[in-house]
This record gives C-alpha cells, sequence and structure tokens, in this order.
C-alpha cells in the first residue's frame, strides 16, 4: 500500500522587504531576531511582528570574505559578534561588555560564538597565528568573562567552524567545514574547568541539522551526495539511514529528463515524529521519523519553483524539462512553530505551521 503524500499549503503570516538577503537571522529569547548583512556594517533588531526596534552600525560585515556570525544567549540578554578579528559580546541595545581581539582569518574562514544551552559558557575559535600555532578552541565564563580553558584544535587556518548547543549543557558540537574537501565532527566539553576533544568520525562529511525536541538524537544532511543519516545522543550511534534515492523513489510531482531531485544541505525536527528536508528543487519535504517515509510537502506562499530547459530558459513544456529551481534561499524553524524563509525577492517571511504537525 503506498504512503499517503499531503501537500500543504502555508499562508504568509509577516513579511518583511529588505535591500539584501542576511548572511544571519538570529532568533531571541522574546520572539524577534537580528540580522546583519554581506556588505552593510548594521545589524537590525526586530520584535516578534518583524518591526524593526533599533538599526546600529556594529561594523557586522563581511571583511575579506569572513562572514560576521551573530549569536544570540538563551535568556536573551545577550549578543556576540565574530568578525575577521575580534570576538565581542554587547547587550541587547548594543551596548559593548566583552572583546577578544585575535589574528585576522583567511578567506571563507571564521567561527561564530555559541552559548551553551543554559547559557553560562561562550564557546568559540579563534585562528592560527603566523607561528604556525593551530586554531584554538576557547571556553569562556558567560557571568565574568574569565577563560575557563582553551584547547589546540588539528587545523591551522584550514576550515570554516560552526558550533551546536546540545541537550549537555557542557558540551558542544563542532562542524568543521573544509570547503567541498571535508566536514569534519568533533563533541568538545568543559568540565572540572577542563575542555575534552573527540573526534566523531562516523559523522564526518554530515552536515549538521538539528536535534529532536527530545533530545535523544540529532539529524545530518549530506556533505556532498548520499542521504539523510541520524545519530544517538550522548552515545553518537548512527541509528538510521535515508538514501537520496528511497527518499524520491515516488516523488514523480516534478519530472525531469535529466537529474533528478536530490536532499541539500538543510534537513531539521520538526518536532520527534517528522522531519523537514530541503531539496536541490526548492522544495520542503515531511519525513516520518519512524518509517523514514516521505508523508508530505510544504507549499508556502509566493515560493514558485520554475521549470527549465537545456538552454536555461523557463519552459512549460513537460518533455523539455531538464531542471527546477525555487525561489527560497534559506530555511529555518522557529521557537514559536514557524517556518522562516529568506526569499530571492530580498524578503524575510514567516508561515505558521499547522497544528496537525504538533
Amino acid at each position: 500500500m503506498a504512503n499517503t503524500f499531503s501537500q500543504i499549503s502555508l499562508n504568509i503570516h509577516q513579511r518583511l522587504a529588505l535591500e539584501a538577503n542576511p548572511i544571519c537571522i538570529t532568533e531571541l529569547a522574546d520572539g524577534g531576531y537580528l540580522l546583519n548583512f554581506n556588505k552593510d556594517p548594521h545589524v537590525i533588531r526586530l520584535d516578534s511582528s518583524l518591526k524593526q526596534v533599533w538599526k546600529k552600525d556594529l561594523q557586522a560585515q563581511t571583511i575579506n570574505y569572513v562572514n560576521c556570525m551573530i549569536t544570540a544567549s538563551p535568556d536573551g540578554k545577550m549578543m556576540a559578534l565574530s568578525g575577521n578579528e575580534t570576538i565581542r559580546i554587547l547587550d541587547l541595545d548594543a551596548n559593548l561588555l566583552w572583546a577578544l581581539p585575535h589574528e585576522p582569518w583567511g578567506k571563507f574562514l571564521g567561527s561564530p560564538c555559541a552559548f551553551s544551552s543554559d547559557g553560562q559558557l561562550i564557546w568559540f575559535i579563534i585562528p592560527g597565528s603566523s607561528t604556525m600555532e593551530n586554531d584554538i578552541l576557547y571556553a569562556v565564563k558567560a557571568c565574568d568573562y574569565k577563560v575557563a580553558d582553551t584547547w589546540m584544535m588539528d587545523g591551522n587556518q584550514d576550515y570554516n567552524y560552526m558550533f551546536y548547543a546540545t541537550p549537555d549543557n557542557k558540551a558542544m558540537i563542532i562542524e568543521a567545514a573544509a570547503g567541498q574537501d571535508a566536514s569534519l565532527f568533533y563533541r568538545v566539553r568543559l568540565e572540572d574547568g577542563k575542555i575534552s576533544c573527540e573526534e566523531l568520525s562516523q559523522c564526518h562529511d554530515r552536515i549538521m541539522g538539528s536535534f529532536s525536541p527530545d533530545g535523544r538524537e540529532f539529524v545530518t544532511a549530506p556533505h556532498h551526495e548520499d542521504g539523510i543519516e541520524l545519530f544517538s545522543f550522548p552515545e553518537i550511534t548512527k541509528t538510521a539511514v535515508l538514501e537520496s534515492d528511497e527518499l524520491f523513489a515516488e516523488r514523480n510531482e516534478y519530472p525531469t529528463t535529466d537529474d533528478g531531485d536530490s536532499v541539500e544541505y538543510v534537513v531539521l525536527y520538526v518536532n520527534d515524529k517528522t522531519l523537514l528536508a530541503f531539496t536541490r528543487f526548492g522544495r520542503l519535504l515531511l519525513i516520518d521519523r519512524e518509517s523514514l517515509s516521505c508523508r508530505g510537502e510544504l507549499i508556502p506562499e509566493g515560493c514558485e519553483i520554475r521549470a527549465y530547459d537545456m538552454a536555461g530558459r523557463p519552459t512549460t513544456n513537460p518533455n523539455a524539462v531538464i531542471d527546477y529551481a525555487g525561489e527560497i534561499v534559506t530555511v529555518a524553524l522557529t521557537k514559536q512553530h514557524q517556518l522562516l524563509l529568506t526569499h530571492n525577492s530580498g524578503e524575510v517571511r514567516t508561515y505558521n505551521l499547522p497544528e496537525t504537525l504538533f
């Protein structure tokens, strides 16, 4: 018996037109957001209705191809800006609380600051120096900005790092990406004032998604091809695999004479029972966690997926279609059970998810 497949239409709940898509959209504890951009040094703070609270020049633009990454503490009292040459901690009115200058990052590299799940620790990596020291991991106490400990990483200006808070308040997962060459995973932990670092070889060449709400596992997307893989936490044992061919085996809604659809770099938990996968064609597929079958698709209002022919021109001739492209640029799920998208028109949009998903 074939699985039921439902296409779920979503109406735009809120929208905000911008001159450019943000580099970072950071969700705040009050339901608002912080935004920063590629060429603009300003940071914009929005409330939960996407109305501007303030706009300030915080020199948060991209410099030498190094993005300024913004994160926020769980309690909503602090934000962190990680730039080309400085780590800065500010309050939510953008007053500087603490700063740490460092050697400049190489092109396309960098590391954000990350707050632990309980907000007690701030984690970040600074680049190796010209004396050939490796990149250095820091764990800093959020209460007084004192360095709890440091750890020498494996690379020297080789990786672009990302941090992911875990259900363990003392631990973080680090994803170290070397462009298209490799993606490495580490679990770092601070206990009794000392950092430990464990390389997670079973997760190599994966892209971190998110933790399940119950904290028992996390999902990853492919770094190259392949499919979706899930890992238990805290054991970090592979619990399930959904190959790309299996996911798209019965998905004939977008036929093509050339390569079919594939999973992009985003797979997230909607809830403990449902995953959301963003695809190369721009689709938002819903996957049942237990059976790993594709059960549906979210259809956000105003996000068209167009068919293209061999010459790269839009076409309505089904026999000429070789590819599809959507208008969604980035995908996120908020704590308010909303879908948050950036659109290629330069808009930020939110959509309320149906209660049936929860």
